[in-house]
């Protein structure tokens, strides 16, 4: 017996709550995008793009890909001539098959609009959904059979590593939303989007497992606890910030269970997910750099070629957002690259500024002095152009008393709070220097 999108579309309807909750996500943002050549016996992605736009009231979108054509006609003395034609006719045969495809799983729905691009087929993905501002995009995975999952996977790993949003794999068998999802959970902006991300699919009613995998060779970063507490310790009050940080996105019929395991972080992720029963896996990467390629290859990747089941994996959110989720569930927030600065002092001002600080200078040739007391924040900025940090102070009651300090060779800019959230800490590294800028606590409100 055949199923229909429309008996198919129930679980999918998201309740007010839900909605409610969705919309308030900062995971949901544009459309759902339907990547596909047309060629796949299985209507899974087209379900699963059909259900999430219904649940989330996104539009869905269509994009294909044809790689360049390598075939020209040849001119004179043998010069290679670009046959325009030949683009014309695959394209027209590609819109044909997927637009045949799409409706064939659609019931009957509107056609989605259908983009054709050509090009390095993972790279045109990617432009086309940051172009869109596409909340997701909804790839096809192989059946579950070992080379054909390896070969699935590689290409929802090529998306992954050039997208700037999540990416789900969906495999054949896929028919209603789930109800189950286990997230890796490392405590870094990726994982927590892919949380966010996890919370926009789950059906109503879901259960919502966040995972973190202790490996028995490897501290993590976010355990390093100053107090000494045991690691397992250190990792509950972690989660119990992030619970913080997803409570506005769960809606009240979802269940948010946090579970710890010392394992492989790949082998952990999927043992658990079969431990639990889970129909989903989410996972975040960690972006384009060396060590985070590394992660890529070892996790993520790794997870997209071995689950049998549907797979969401996101990318971290951009590095103004990312820095803050740093700060809010670890309690400190550092990076190295001078395209991060502008916005993450740009976000500290807003917070802080008219508070009132304290300026602390530790430079190996003066020594470590208070520059400033007393004062209150003006305002942070980096100038790429000069590529120094700007630091104001100045004083409400003597509008023309003020203090400025620039720092030169700033190496990495940092903030750091308190298991409260208050005060701040700022501390920009420069040379074989410092400076802090530390944030006062608000005065007391008074009791009447």
């Amino acid at each position: 017996m055949s199923t229909t999108l429309e008996e198919l579309a129930d679980p999918g309807i998201a309740s007010a709550g839900a909605a409610r909750a969705a919309a308030a996500n900062p995971a949901r943002r544009g459309p759902i995008l339907l990547a596909t050549d047309g060629t796949s016996t299985s209507g899974a992605p087209v379900w699963a793009a059909r259900l999430l736009s219904q649940r989330l009231g996104l539009p869905l979108e269509v994009v294909t890909v044809l790689n360049p054509q390598l075939v020209y006609g040849m001119g004179l003395e043998a010069a290679p001539m670009y046959v325009p034609e030949l683009d014309a006719t695959r394209r027209s045969a590609r819109e044909a098959a997927v637009m045949d495809y799409v409706a064939r799983f659609s019931d009957g729905a509107p056609p989605a609009p259908l983009q054709v691009r050509i090009g390095v087929i993972a790279r045109e993905i990617a432009d086309a959904a940051r172009e869109r501002s596409a909340t997701l995009v909804v790839v096809g995975a192989a059946p579950h059979q070992r080379l054909t999952r390896i070969v699935a996977g590689e290409r929802a790993t090529q998306v992954l590593r050039v997208s700037e949003c999540p990416v789900f794999s969906v495999p054949p068998g896929f028919t209603t939303l789930p109800r189950s999802a286990l997230v890796a959970i490392d405590f870094s902006p990726a994982s927590v989007r892919a949380a966010q991300a996890a919370l926009l699919l789950l059906g109503d009613g879901g259960v919502l497992t966040l995972l973190h995998v202790l490996s028995p060779l490897m501290s993590d970063a976010p355990l390093r606890d100053p107090a000494g507490r045991d690691p397992a310790d250190a990792v509950q009050s972690l989660f119990g910030r992030l619970r913080d940080e997803l409570r506005p996105y769960v809606p009240d019929d979802v269940t948010v269970e946090t579970h710890i395991t010392t394992n492989d972080a790949v082998d952990g992720v999927l043992a658990s997910a079969r431990a639990i029963g889970a129909d989903l896996i989410a996972v975040g990467t960690h972006g384009p750099r060396l060590l985070e390629r590394m992660f890529l290859g070892s996790v993520a990747s790794s997870i997209l070629h071995a689950a049998e089941q549907p797979v969401l994996a996101a990318p971290p959110p951009p590095p103004a957002e990312a820095l803050d989720l740093w700060r809010r569930i670890t309690g400190t927030a550092t990076s190295t690259q001078p395209r991060e600065w502008t916005a993450a002092l740009d976000a500290f001002t807003r917070r802080n500024a008219g508070r009132s600080v304290t300026l602390e200078v530790d430079d190996p040739e003066i020594g470590a002095q208070v520059s400033g007391r007393g004062y209150e924040l003006v305002g942070v900025t980096y100038d790429p152009h000069d590529r120094r940090v700007e630091i104001m102070l100045g004083q409400a009651k003597l509008p023309r008393h003020h203090l400025m300090r620039s720092i030169s060779n700033v190496e990495s800019v940092s903030v750091a709070t308190q298991e409260t959230g208050e005060p701040e800490v700022l501390e920009i590294r420069h040379g074989r220097g410092h400076t802090l800028l530390m944030v006062a606590a608000p005065a007391p409100t008074a009791q009447g």
